[in-house]
């Protein structure tokens, strides 16, 4: 990967904002940002998915993949 590559990824700094941040659906269902991590391939997130009274599933992901499929429920500043 060139320098140039590498500057133009996500920074792990840019999201940190982030987390503690949660969103409630309208069932109460929820999801939170627990943790964003700096990987070699770029920073990651680790969420905790609540569904109903059970104990909350962890999800992790990459930021890009994050932002794809939960990005439009949490004020993500560019």
């Amino acid at each position: 990967m060139s320098e140039d590559e590498w500057d133009d990824r996500p920074k792990v700094e840019d999201f940190l904002y982030l987390v503690g941040e949660s969103y409630t659906f309208e069932d109460r269902d929820s999801i939170e940002i627990i943790q964003i991590k700096r990987r070699d391939d770029g920073p990651w997130v680790t969420v905790h998915i609540t569904q109903g009274p059970g104990i909350p599933r962890k999800l992790v992901m990459r930021i890009d993949e994050f932002l794809d499929s939960y990005g439009h429920l949490f004020d993500i500043k560019e």
